[in-house]
């Protein structure tokens, strides 16, 4: 029969090596974590704190979307709540959350996203100031209502601009031409030849189209593009003059010749569906897209955002649709922000007006306001920290416990020797026939040795089998 110490000193070792190898490798191991990131762009005195939301999944430094349910997002405006926002983010990891601030946003605006009783991020966010009415920017993409620039020569001097601020290909835009003298003044009845390269002008091909100025000395040409690079050419004539010459010839006439902005994968917005009687926004991609990304907003900053799912349509483009709701008219939000990707930070990314009183202010594109995923991943590196040493403590306990008996029965493999040898040295066998007796001096020797060699055998497995255990613990930490 195997006792009771013995029986542990066999199994006690692999016990403890899987149930620390189950604990390390199971909630020690690294997990993903998962934060959230939040985008916008806060003004102060803006009545919404329009927020997009971006799940995030991180395992190593490399990022995936992750589509979290049930957040809550709570905020508050110099100290004053804010109304809660409860909703989810998409398989893109996008959610967009709209807080009203009926008193206007005032610093300091904290925020707090939680979801199922854990707070995944809660910090300040800065307040934007009002932009300017009168402010402009020449940032690509963006309307406004700068003169396009180009090469001029001639008496009559042309300023070209884009009615929108920008072209998609391949969708009909309008571009507007000033015909004016050298003084500023305009030419009424101007007459205006147009031609293009790579691009359709009023559904004729690529010209020359004929137009005729109004009493203002404007006139207004529709342009299809065709390619991302359009390259258009412009020729006025004073009204009853002879007609326009060669590009480098003067007289009552002036050229012009530049490239029109038209910007590469950018989704189109259809101006028809923003008069009709319900305002919606109808987007338009000439390339497969999933979703389009929007931001809807004004001089008082983003006021709405929204995700359009964008599916085939029977032109062979992938088209969306979004209504308007009935908090930002398109007239008191300005601009909608249409992009492809949840960043805004993409070269297809386009800032449409939303009407023909859209003043030329920039609608700001959102930033980054709170990360909290760098906290995600430091309490995923803390949860599997503490498993991981508890791991190690088993290993630590078990080789203890482990040198112990090791020395339990050494000592009691001793003692048994010892009464053995003694009673074999008083000169009885072990057949129970007299034996000749040792003396004293050899008698001593003979203990001596038998109790100095099993001390060093245990010493020297105690310490193989702390190696060991020690082995294993460090094995453990290279995670």
């Amino acid at each position: 029969m195997i006792s009771m110490p013995n029986a542990a000193t066999y199994v006690l070792p692999a016990l403890s090596i899987g149930l620390a190898a189950l604990v390390i490798l199971g909630p020690g191991a690294q997990r993903m974590a998962t934060g959230v990131r939040v985008w916008g762009a806060p003004v102060a005195g803006s009545e919404a704190l329009a927020l997009r939301i971006e799940g995030v999944r991180r395992l190593y430094g490399a990022d995936d979307p992750a589509a979290l349910p049930e957040l809550e997002v709570s905020a508050a405006s110099a100290g004053a709540p804010l109304e809660r926002w409860i909703g989810s983010t998409g398989k893109d990891g996008i959610g967009e959350a709209l807080l009203r601030a009926k008193g206007g946003l005032k610093a300091p605006v904290v925020v707090r996203i939680a979801r199922g009783g854990e707070t995944l991020v809660e910090q300040e966010l800065p307040l934007l100031p009002p932009l300017p009415a009168a402010e402009t920017s020449a940032l690509p993409g963006a309307a406004h209502t700068s003169a396009l620039p180009g090469a001029a020569d001639g008496e009559l001097r042309l300023r070209v601009t884009a009615a929108r601020g920008a072209l998609a290909a391949p969708f009909p835009e309008p571009v507007r031409v000033a015909v004016e003298t050298e003084n500023g003044a305009p030419v009424p009845g101007a007459r205006v030849e147009a031609s293009a390269v790579g691009a359709d002008l009023e559904g004729q091909g690529s010209g020359p189209v004929q137009l005729a100025a109004d009493a203002r000395g404007a006139a207004e040409l529709t342009i299809k593009p065709l390619a991302h690079a359009v390259e258009l050419t412009l020729r006025a004539t004073r009204p009853g003059s002879a007609p326009p010459g060669p590009p480098g010839s003067r007289g009552a006439s002036g050229t012009w010749e530049g490239r029109l902005p038209v910007i590469p994968g950018a989704i189109w917005l259809d101006p028809a569906g923003l008069a009709a009687g319900r305002p919606q926004l109808r987007l338009t991609s000439p390339a497969p897209k999933p979703r389009a990304y929007v931001s809807i907003g004004g001089a008082h900053g983003r006021l709405l955002g929204a995700v359009v799912p964008l599916a085939a349509d029977g032109a062979g483009f992938f088209s969306g649709t979004l209504a308007l709701p009935d908090g930002p008219s398109p007239g008191a939000a300005g601009w909608a922000v249409v992009a492809s990707d949840p960043y805004e930070q993409g070269a297809g990314t386009v800032a449409w007006p939303l009407s023909p009183a859209a003043g030329p202010a920039l609608p700001r594109r959102v930033a980054l306001l709170a990360d909290g995923v760098p906290a995600a991943e430091a309490r995923e590196r803390g949860r599997a920290s503490q498993a991981r040493r508890a791991g190690l403590l088993v290993l630590g306990a078990a080789g203890v416990a482990q040198m112990m008996l090791l020395a339990l029965r050494s000592r009691t493999a001793r003692r048994r020797l010892e009464a053995h040898l003694a009673a074999a040295s008083g000169g009885e066998g072990e057949d129970g026939t007299d034996g000749a007796p040792l003396s004293r001096e050899d008698r001593g020797r003979l203990l001596a040795t038998v109790r100095a060699e099993p001390l060093v055998s245990v010493l020297a497995l105690a310490a193989l089998v702390g190696l060991s255990f020690a082995a294993v613990a460090a094995l453990a930490t290279f995670r």
